[in-house]
Parts: C-alpha cells; sequence; structure tokens
C-alpha cells in the first residue's frame, strides 16, 4: 500500500494533530524559560482542533484505511504523552511523581487500544473519557499553578479513561463551534495577555468547559430516570 495515495483530506487534520502535538512536547522541554509552557498549551488545543476536524470532514467525505489507526496514534502523542510531560516541565516535578505521568499516558494508551478494538456503546457515546479531553483539562490545570491538583488530577483522568463510563460524542455542529471558540479565545489570551489574572481566569474558563463534559454522563443518567 502506498500510503500517499490513500491519504484522504480528514488524514490531513490528523497529521496536522500529530504535528501540533509535536511543537507542544518541543515547548514543554523549554519551560523553564519563561512562559514556553504557555506555548505549548496552546499547541495542544490547536492538536484538539484538528482532532474535532478530522472527524466532521470524515463524515463528510469519507475516511481512508489509515483513519482510524492514524488518529489514535496522532492522539496519544497530543493528548497522552505532551500533557503529563507539559506539568513534569512546568513544575519540574521530582523522579518520584513521574510513576503519576506514566500511569496517565499507559492509560490513555489503554484507551485507545480499546477504542479501535471493540465496538463502542451505539454511535452516540465513548466508553471511557476520551484521551483529548482528558489531555486537555490535565494541561489547563497547569496554568492554575497548583502542582499537587495537577498530579491528583492525572490520576483521576487516567482512571477515567480507562472505565467504562459513557461519555456523549460531540457532533452536534453547534457544539463544536462553542469548544474551538473556547479553544481560541484561551489560546489568544495566553499567548497576547501577560497579566496572571486573565491567565487565571482563561484556565478557569476552559477547565470548567472540560468538567461540564466530564460530569455530563451523570447529567445524562439523571435526565433519563426523571423520564
Amino acid at each position: 500500500m502506498n500510503v500517499f495515495r490513500v491519504i484522504r483530506p480528514p488524514d490531513i487534520f490528523t497529521l496536522l494533530n500529530l504535528v501540533f502535538g509535536f511543537f507542544a512536547i518541543l515547548f514543554a522541554s523549554r519551560a523553564a524559560s519563561g512562559s514556553s509552557f504557555q506555548y505549548a498549551l496552546v499547541f495542544i488545543l490547536l492538536a484538539a482542533m484538528a482532532d474535532g476536524l478530522d472527524g466532521l470532514v470524515a463524515r463528510k467525505v469519507g475516511g481512508s484505511p489509515l483513519g482510524a489507526n492514524l488518529d489514535s496514534l496522532a492522539d496519544l502523542v497530543s493528548f497522552g504523552l505532551a500533557p503529563p510531560f507539559l506539568a513534569i516541565s512546568a513544575f519540574h516535578l521530582p523522579p518520584s511523581v513521574w510513576p503519576a505521568a506514566m500511569l496517565f499516558l499507559l492509560c490513555g494508551a489503554l484507551r485507545l487500544a480499546r477504542f479501535n478494538v471493540v465496538s463502542e456503546k451505539g454511535d452516540q457515546h465513548f466508553e471511557g473519557l476520551p484521551i483529548p479531553a482528558a489531555g486537555i483539562a490535565l494541561s489547563a490545570s497547569v496554568l492554575l499553578d497548583m502542582p499537587m491538583l495537577t498530579i491528583l488530577l492525572m490520576l483521576f483522568l487516567a482512571l477515567l479513561m480507562t472505565s467504562s463510563i459513557p461519555y456523549p460524542k460531540i457532533r452536534d455542529l453547534r457544539l463544536m463551534i462553542i469548544f474551538s471558540g473556547v479553544y481560541i479565545l484561551v489560546a489568544a489570551v495566553v499567548l497576547w495577555h501577560h497579566d496572571a489574572g486573565d491567565i487565571l481566569y482563561a484556565a478557569l474558563l476552559l477547565a470548567a468547559l472540560i468538567l461540564l463534559y466530564m460530569i455530563s454522563p451523570v447529567v445524562i443518567k439523571r435526565l433519563r430516570k426523571e423520564r
């Protein structure tokens, strides 16, 4: 198989996802030099937007034979590896804490592997917290400048990714625009506003968005019971 001949438009966005994840790691490795960790967060958000676009385009024009596996490989780099590496670099976490980051990475890999081989719970839900949401939540916590919270979050998110909790698939274009708008707003604040208060508000906005998604299974379950 000539991979360059089977690549379709959705794969271009998947490859962009991978490239953005790589840049996030590069900037995270320079976190000691001031605001580099903020740029790492921006690239993780760009990766999330590319990840959303590849699914949207695939549903419109169809995917390629490489699509699903390529998407998982890109997600593992951008949301499984880059966020915990960012946390370690930004907070200079000691080796004693590295197992928490490794657990996040391993659970992310298991989550993606399960997605590739096990049919999801219908067409409307994922099984376990999707790795992009986990990666964004962990990255946003770095802006809050609370190392212990980030460490605990790594463990909690790792468990959610490997859980069997059903999470809704976001395929509504309006919701995708809202998420993308928040990502762009947060990225703009992080890049062009150096006031600590503005960055904190941006981090809280991003964290609130992901938190709403994380608790959505609880809300959905309650609504079903009320019916």
